[in-house]
């Protein structure tokens, strides 16, 4: 768990230091300042706390419901089987330690969410290369993270099909007898 936050930090650090990087010394400048601060000002500040507060929201209210409806598939034979496997490799694994994983992924997405909206909305109004920076920074590692639990609700989803589809055969080859 430890290693999750210390990579999600890092990988935060490096997209901060790369936005502002962009930002100061790469935008082109005008009469009006730096182009980048600028735009982000004028296009990008309030589409983005739009974006994230919707996002966080979503993800709030749908959090038990994916979770409950994800641990039908680690209920399965397979998965048994594939833990048992694991058991002998790795004697502290837990059964459902992949969905507690997924469960601080979502709470951590729902976290930096509003997070992100909420700096849009602080921070945001400061027109320096380190707040935008660091706010453009946030939203970057928000999207990562969106990405990276869409991967892994993807593969339970899987799994939890295959499930089900089995389970459908099963019955349907009962009713045939």
């Amino acid at each position: 768990m430890l290693k999750f936050f210390i990579i999600l930090f890092v990988f935060f650090l490096a997209s901060a230091a790369f936005a502002v990087a962009a930002i100061a010394f790469w935008a082109p400048v005008s009469s009006e300042g730096n182009l980048w601060i600028t735009a982000y000002a004028t296009y990008a500040r309030t589409p983005l706390f739009s974006a994230f507060i919707t996002l966080g929201s979503f993800l709030l209210t749908l959090k038990t419901a994916i979770l409950q409806r994800l641990k039908d598939a680690y209920d399965s034979e397979t998965y048994k089987t594939l833990y048992l496997r694991l058991k002998v490799s790795c004697p502290d694994a837990k059964y459902y330690g992949s969905l507690e994983r997924l469960g601080t992924a979502l709470a951590t997405n729902i976290v930096f969410s509003f997070l992100t909206a909420v700096l849009q909305l602080t921070i945001g109004f400061i027109k320096s290369a380190i707040t935008v920076g660091l706010c453009v920074g946030i939203a970057a590692t928000t999207i990562s993270l969106i990405f990276y639990l869409s991967i892994q609700m993807f593969l339970a989803h899987r799994e939890w099909f295959s499930k089900i589809e089995a389970e459908k055969q099963e019955d349907l080859k009962k009713g045939t007898q």
